[in-house]
């Protein structure tokens, strides 16, 4: 894992602390100068000669807390960690409440591998500053090397209410809960490595690979050995396995059974009908899409099926607002806009399909440049997404 401590901000010269000082004395006079000279050394990112010239000062008006803060803080910036720490620690001696020698004092011991250490000082850094993202970021990691997870992950999610969104939160996350995934499995191994709830583990970790087959193999194995035959969720991963694939008859047995288990698994009823669609079996697909609809109204993806079922029976224009609800819900996915393309052709409306037909190009491109810069992320048992199953192929070409 990266160390949160190790990426000191490129303008750290903002938490640096200025000091003013009436030149009542030689002695204050002289620590003024050379304060004053440090603070242009930094502007020039000479940090050597800041340093020097905040001992200068210091020497003579060591109770500046600013000044070993800021001491501090290049000392940082040079890897000093040591010095630094020493540096920080006379600060918060003069003055506790400083927000970036709290920060930075934490951050120096994580950089030095003391963890325990690093703690106290970025908890009150938090406390100084709840808006302060190092503070959380850094807390987490040195929650995580004390094996405290579970501190880890609500400091994360602290983190994640004040900054939604937020990569670096996101990506602190996504680490964490890797991390305590992957002991969960290690201890699944330790006890029981035969276990159906180990084999679906499996089976799970090879869909998330998109190793398909591996994780039928491991899903049917867990149902072979579960001491449950009504338990909810294996026949669901299996089919959708199998459905990603397009080996339609394997999933329809699969999503039927799962149905039997769990009717209100709005997955399986979407899925089991967008695999009776596939197949143009438009009166076995209908009444498990409109059931999808019902139980979970704002996914977008039954809408679409429902609206491309329409199209491809004559009714446009209840295909029409099927889709435009589906636009609502997901007004990026490509595949709706070619689909509301489909629908105002065949209603004689040519200026709104040209419209649809020029989002669904920007968005089919927008789609096809982030597949090149990342993988595809997939929901372990199945994401409430397409999965990546086979599409027919759609071309502006073909509304010509």
């Amino acid at each position: 894992m990266t160390k949160m401590a190790q990426r000191a901000p490129v303008l750290f010269l903002v938490l640096l602390f200025a000091v003013h000082l009436s030149a009542q004395t030689p002695a204050d006079d002289q620590a003024g100068e050379h304060f004053q000279s440090a603070r242009k050394a930094e502007q020039a990112r000479d940090l050597e000669k800041a340093v020097s010239e905040y001992r200068e000062s210091l020497k003579f008006k060591p109770e500046m807390p600013e000044a070993w803060a800021n001491l501090g803080l290049d000392l940082y910036m040079m890897k000093s960690d040591d010095e630094a720490i020493a540096a920080f620690q006379q600060a918060l001696k003069r003055k506790p409440d400083l927000l970036g020698a709290n920060l930075f004092l934490g951050m120096a011991y994580l950089r030095n591998n003391q963890y325990q250490k690093s703690i106290a000082p970025l908890k009150k850094a938090v406390a100084l500053n709840p808006k302060e993202l190092k503070a959380y970021t850094n807390l987490s990691y040195a929650y995580q090397e004390t094996d405290r997870d579970d501190d880890a992950a609500k400091v994360l999610q602290k983190a994640n209410e004040i900054f939604p969104h937020n990569t670096e939160v996101l990506y602190n996350q996504a680490q964490l809960y890797t991390k305590m995934m992957e002991k969960s499995y290690k201890e699944m191994a330790e006890v029981d490595g035969d276990s159906y709830r180990f084999h679906q583990v499996l089976g799970d970790f090879y869909e998330l690979r998109k190793d398909y087959p591996h994780a039928q193999e491991e899903y049917l194995k867990a149902l072979e050995k579960s001491p449950d035959p009504y338990l909810p969720s294996l026949h669901y991963a299996l089919g959708t396995s199998y459905w990603i694939e397009g080996k339609w008859e394997l999933a329809i047995v699969q999503f039927k059974q799962e149905l039997a288990i769990s009717p209100g698994n709005y997955l399986a009823s979407w899925k089991l009908g967008d695999t009776y669609l596939f197949q143009r079996r438009y009166d076995e697909a209908r009444p498990f899409l409109e059931r999808a609809i019902k139980q979970k109204p704002d996914l977008g993806q039954p809408y679409g099926d429902m609206g491309k079922l329409c199209i491809q029976t004559g009714q446009p224009d209840e295909a029409l607002a099927y889709l435009q609800k589906a636009v609502q819900l997901d007004p990026d996915e490509p595949s709706v806009h070619y689909l509301l393309a489909q629908a105002y052709r065949k209603l004689g409306k040519p200026g709104e399909m040209k419209a649809e037909l020029e989002a669904f190009q920007k968005f089919n491109k927008q789609k096809a440049d982030r597949a090149t810069k990342r993988p595809d992320a997939t929901t372990l048992g199945g994401a409430e997404s397409t999965n990546e199953r086979p599409q027919e192929e759609e071309s502006p070409d073909d509304l010509k």
